[in-house]
């Protein structure tokens, strides 16, 4: 009998840690929630091409701020990506740099103030939240919410909503979902932690259409992405003993297929899934000619670290930068850069 109950008393012990609320900040919360009802007008924003995780971040605050009576908006540099269409958020959302009169501003999903935009300025915001995932943010908020122990900025806001003691219904189970399954990558990195999959089964519980979110996020490519891809496969280099390659896209490549910039988010993940890669190095010019750089790690080399170098950042498995062009001097830069990390 004791061999049977020992091996038992395991997950019981892991669950009861996984559910202690000060995993999440309880004081931090309890700052925020504060916050929240003791203002009404609120701004939400995120980064620039913004993602999954910041969307479905935006989107669960909004509908939970808008339960509780608020005045909020939600106003982003860039368009909403049409894959994302189905958040609840939807006919809110507005583009804009120009910010409108508020009392309290979320940033979220932010590593550093200016991933909101270039030349952004404090004085342009009233009180500012900072609420984010990556353990390089530099915490620039009057309020920092800020857990790198998190899988996703959906989920610090998930627990945020919880304090305030908002019913979660199912289009702020499927914001939630939306960041959760797109910073795992479909649950497939390595901050898929039991408590990150418990969480998951509590939204589908609540509503949440997994099947829904997953084909909206992961399904469905127009034929001027696929041209995209077609074009950006042949530019694939690996390097020395293939832990290492890369992908580049050029803007004038990019304008030629028709395809939209959004399309150009989950390219690295081609490069990523070369068997023998470490760090995927993936870098796109910009019209202005600057380029952006994307890495992805399947190994335990940090890639945050390497963004670091060029005054970027992000996770240790993902991260970026924006770099000087052209594209070949940037490469060489970068490769170098990775070469060194993994010595």
């Amino acid at each position: 009998m004791k061999l049977k109950t020992k091996p038992l008393s395991k997950p019981k012990q892991s669950s009861r840690s996984e559910k202690k609320p000060e995993y999440f900040g309880r004081e931090k919360f309890a700052t925020v929630v504060q916050l929240i009802k003791s203002h009404k007008s609120f701004l939400l924003t995120t980064h620039v091409n913004p993602d999954g995780d910041g969307l479905g971040a935006e989107s669960a605050l909004y509908l939970a701020l808008k339960k509780l009576g608020k005045k909020v908006r939600v106003v982003n540099h860039d368009r909403l990506p049409k894959r994302f269409e189905y958040l609840g958020f939807v006919e809110k959302y507005e583009t804009s740099d120009v910010i409108p009169s508020h009392e309290v501003c979320f940033v979220l999903d932010a590593g550093n103030f200016g991933r909101i935009r270039d030349n952004v300025k404090r004085e342009e915001f009233g009180t500012l939240v900072n609420i984010d995932h990556h353990f390089s943010n530099d915490r620039y908020g009057d309020y920092n919410l800020v857990l790198p122990e998190a899988s996703a900025t959906g989920e610090i806001v998930y627990h945020l909503i919880k304090a305030l003691e908002v019913k979660v219904d199912r289009g702020i189970a499927e914001s939630v979902y939306t960041s959760l399954v797109t910073d795992t990558g479909g649950f497939r990195y390595s901050n898929t932690t039991p408590r990150v999959l418990r969480l998951a089964a509590e939204l589908v519980d609540v509503g949440a259409d997994a099947a829904l979110v997953s084909d909206q996020i992961f399904a469905g490519i127009s034929k001027e992405a696929m041209e995209l891809v077609r074009i950006s496969l042949g530019t694939i280099q690996v390097y020395g003993d293939g832990k290492i390659a890369s992908m580049t896209l050029s803007h004038s490549d990019l304008e030629k297929t028709g395809a939209c910039d959004e399309d150009t988010e989950n390219l690295i993940n081609f490069v990523r899934k070369i068997d023998t890669v470490q760090i995927a190095i993936f870098l796109k010019e910009r019209p202005d000619g600057q380029i952006k750089l994307s890495l992805r790690s399947r190994s335990d080399v940090n890639v945050a670290f390497i963004a670091n170098k060029f005054k970027g950042g992000g996770h240790a498995y993902a991260a970026g930068a924006v770099l000087s062009g052209p594209l070949d001097k940037a490469l060489k830069i970068v490769l170098q850069a990775c070469q060194s990390a993994l010595r």
